[in-house]
């Protein structure tokens, strides 16, 4: 049997959509035993010894009613709960597809090798379309190489779902002013030290004794007179004593925050947060079209001068300026069509227009099929 609950009483109001408590039904997982959170088409299978004992036990003998005894109370009904299953919301918001050719890893080829591999891929591959019947005189079409096909899918999910922010509104408080004891009053000992005298006294060392002199083979008798020493010594006048002295109480003056209005709080949703996860990959490899081109037939040599001049100018091109469309003037313009995604293997009118050699690609335009009735 599954087993109804209010999430708001289980969860906390984790799955309370706008401040109102849903309830889901929770049944018992498969695998463990315990309990899980499913939408009401999900079941779990019934082992086969289940059904066999619940068919033994659920059906209960009649009872009958006159041997049924009377003080039997009816049962009240039970209301039952509508649950609603809470369905997850879609991940994915907003998807986008974009379509692009680009020779990617081809870049990184020298000129030579691009040269090499487009070539072969001419020879390999025919083109969709023939040339135009229609077109004007002058106009040359052969094959070109179109850029691999890429297909860029960009997903935008829900990254982080939307919730709800607490705006809290601080309690209010008035500042006054109000005295408080600090310290109380009370007495201190204060000790008056002894006060001395210094007094200067002789100290007698040796009293006057007469004693012999000889001087020139004469002896006299003489009296030397009393020896004496002077010391210093502090002589006590008046012995320490101590003196009870009573300190004042201690106040201060201090500023009270006293509370004018209490804290509040305000609920405002957050919108959900979202990312943005993109795949590319390739539909369709290299592929041969047929369009105009301009080669020895209908490009002068004073044309390819400049087309040199220019290949040379943006780095491309190290040869002579000899305006002949040979290889190394060819694996040259090879290198800047893969470079800037161009369809590769002759000289269209859209790499001249891409070089900024405008003015030969306007002597051209007339050729392209896109101008063609």
């Amino acid at each position: 049997m599954g087993k109804k609950i209010l999430i708001s009483a289980i969860f906390g109001g984790v799955f309370s959509l706008g401040g109102i408590a849903s309830a889901v039904e929770v049944l018992p997982s498969c695998d463990n035993g315990g309990y899980s959170i499913l939408d009401g088409a999900t079941t779990c299978p019934v082992p086969e010894t289940q059904k066999a004992s619940e068919k033994n036990t659920s059906q209960p003998k009649p009872v009958n009613q006159k041997t049924a005894p009377k003080t039997q109370k009816a049962q009240p009904k039970q209301v039952k709960q509508k649950s609603e299953v809470i369905k997850p919301l879609n991940t994915v918001v907003e998807r986008k597809e974009r379509t692009f050719t680009d020779w990617s890893s081809y870049k990184e080829k020298s000129p030579q090798e691009l040269l090499q591999i487009i070539r072969s891929l001419l020879k390999e591959q025919s083109p969709a379309v023939s040339y135009p019947q229609n077109a004007p005189i002058g106009c040359c079409y052969g094959k070109l190489v179109k850029p691999p096909t890429y297909k860029e899918l960009i997903i935008k999910y829900v990254k982080e779902d939307g919730s709800l922010k607490i705006k809290v509104q601080p309690a209010q408080f008035k500042v006054v002013e109000k005295k408080i004891l600090i310290r109380p009053a009370y007495h201190k000992i204060e000790v008056i030290p002894a006060k001395y005298e210094t007094k200067e006294e002789k100290i007698l060392i040796a009293p006057a004794r007469p004693v012999w002199t000889y001087k020139d083979g004469i002896y006299c008798k003489v009296e030397v007179p009393a020896e004496y020493i002077t010391v210093t010594r502090k002589v006590l006048v008046e012995p320490p004593k101590c003196k009870k002295v009573l300190v004042p109480a201690e106040y201060k003056i201090i500023k009270v925050k006293e509370l004018v209005k209490d804290a509040s709080c305000k609920k405002e949703p957050i919108p959900p947060k979202y990312g943005i996860k993109s795949k590319t990959f390739m539909v369709k490899g290299p592929e041969v079209i047929w369009d105009a081109i301009l080669c020895d037939v209908n490009l002068k040599p004073e044309e390819i001068k400049i087309i040199q001049r220019k290949l040379k100018e943006l780095g491309y091109y190290k040869g002579a300026i000899n305006g002949k469309l040979d290889d190394l003037t060819m694996s040259a313009v090879v290198k800047f069509q893969v470079d800037h995604n161009l369809p590769a293997g002759n000289i269209s009118i859209e790499t001249l227009k891409v070089m900024g050699l405008e003015e030969i690609a306007k002597s051209y335009g007339m050729c392209e099929a896109k101008n063609l009735k």
